[in-house]
């Protein structure tokens, strides 16, 4: 398995399968995804299930053929490697959530509302803390 030897191949597999997932979620098959690349299906097949990892240079190649940002090829990687920095490692895992929240309120055009919204998340973390 082509990794770095740290995380026993979860974080291939992660990534394979937000690949997978995002080709699914447009339609795309993996032989047109693969031709984007300049690979065969076999060797972008690879990709998916974890085999080998995904180069830098096919990043932003992948976010342009599923029409998402780059980012979200790693949505939650962290839970799949965590590495042995946990204390900075448990916000850097919601960094994905986090950003696409923001996303999502700065689509609500109301002031009024967005404050809702923000004082709504508020109260239901406070009620977690309180359950925890």
């Amino acid at each position: 398995m082509a990794t770095d030897g740290t995380d026993d191949g979860k974080l291939a597999s992660h990534i394979g399968a937000r690949l997978q997932a995002l080709r699914e979620r447009v339609g795309v098959s993996r032989a047109t995804t693969a031709r984007a690349l300049g690979l065969s299906v076999q060797a972008y097949t690879n990709r998916e299930i974890g085999l080998t990892e995904v180069k830098a240079s096919e990043i932003l190649i992948l976010s342009g053929v599923f029409d998402c940002d780059p980012a979200d090829l790693f949505d939650g990687a962290v839970l799949a490697a965590p590495g042995p920095d946990t204390g900075a490692g448990a916000a850097r895992a919601f960094a994905g959530e986090a950003e696409d929240f923001l996303r999502q309120l700065a689509r609500i055009r109301d002031p009024s509302l967005r404050r809702s919204v923000t004082e709504a998340i508020r109260a239901l973390a406070r009620a977690a803390d309180e359950t925890a």
